[in-house]
């Protein structure tokens, strides 16, 4: 028996999961409250999309968190990445600085979150600070990691042709660590992502995370689920984004 494509199998598993959701809002087995059905669904992005939400609308709430993403993401992954691929050039650094970085990258974001508060207040300063050190050490260990995965051939032979260290970085050391730091980045921004939530939910008044637990205070449960997908889409879509430019721009990795 020939096997599934595996963009069908993708669809079937939807389609699945959609006529399971169908099945149990509209034989009454969950209650609204808990899982709203497609069209309760419906309704309440239309709401959204129509009148907003506290006073601001739908696209208001994404653009603030889409915002706060950017600005995290870009600042850490830009420094992580500068610092994992010195880290990588030079043992003596990365042995200064790999106890920091190996710290913060397992530590929870949300564990320093309150000090960021304290420190730089309830505005963007503290939740964009939080992104930043969300995105940076990961950022770091894929740079670093990109470096020392090089082949020492590919760097003896620029050498023996007689390239200057700024060459053999530039030609060498950064195209081959390219694959593995855009990978690094796509995983920060996951993490980035999901952290931007946790901060909006205990330290906001606009963006979506802010929006999705406001409505669960006032049991709107579709207006959460409405957040949820957005949410969900956006990440998605933004990753999509991210994997087309890696294989733009490193088109040679794995060959």
């Amino acid at each position: 028996m020939r096997a599934l494509p595996n963009w069908l199998v993708t669809t079937l598993s939807v389609l699945l999961v959609l006529s399971a959701w169908i099945l149990v809002t509209q034989m009454g087995w969950v209650r609204d409250l808990f899982l709203p059905g497609p069209r309760d669904l419906w309704l309440g992005f239309e709401e959204l999309w129509e009148d907003g939400y506290k006073g601001r609308s739908l696209f208001e709430h994404l653009g603030m968190s889409l915002l706060r993403v950017g600005a995290g993401f870009l600042t850490g992954a830009i420094a992580g990445t500068a610092l994992g691929l010195a880290m990588g050039m030079s043992r003596r650094l990365d042995a200064a600085a790999a106890p920091f970085i190996e710290f913060l990258r397992p530590l929870p974001q949300l564990a320093y979150l309150v000090l960021l508060i304290v420190w730089l207040g309830i505005g963007e300063a503290s939740k964009i600070t939080m992104l930043f050190l969300a995105a940076l050490p990961v950022a770091a260990v894929a740079a670093r990691d990109g470096v020392r995965n090089i082949p020492p051939e590919r760097i003896r032979m620029a050498e023996s042709l007689g390239a200057s260290r700024g060459q053999i970085f530039r030609h060498v050391i950064a195209p081959s660590a390219l694959a593995e730091i855009l990978t690094g980045a796509r995983l920060a921004l996951g993490i980035v992502y999901g952290t931007l939530i946790a901060s909006e939910i205990i330290a906001g008044s606009n963006g979506i995370g802010w929006m999705i637990l406001d409505a669960g205070r006032f049991l709107r449960s579709d207006y959460a689920f409405v957040g949820i997908l957005v949410i969900g889409v956006t990440g998605v879509l933004i990753d999509r984004l991210l994997l087309w430019l890696e294989r733009r721009v490193v088109h040679w990795a794995g060959r």
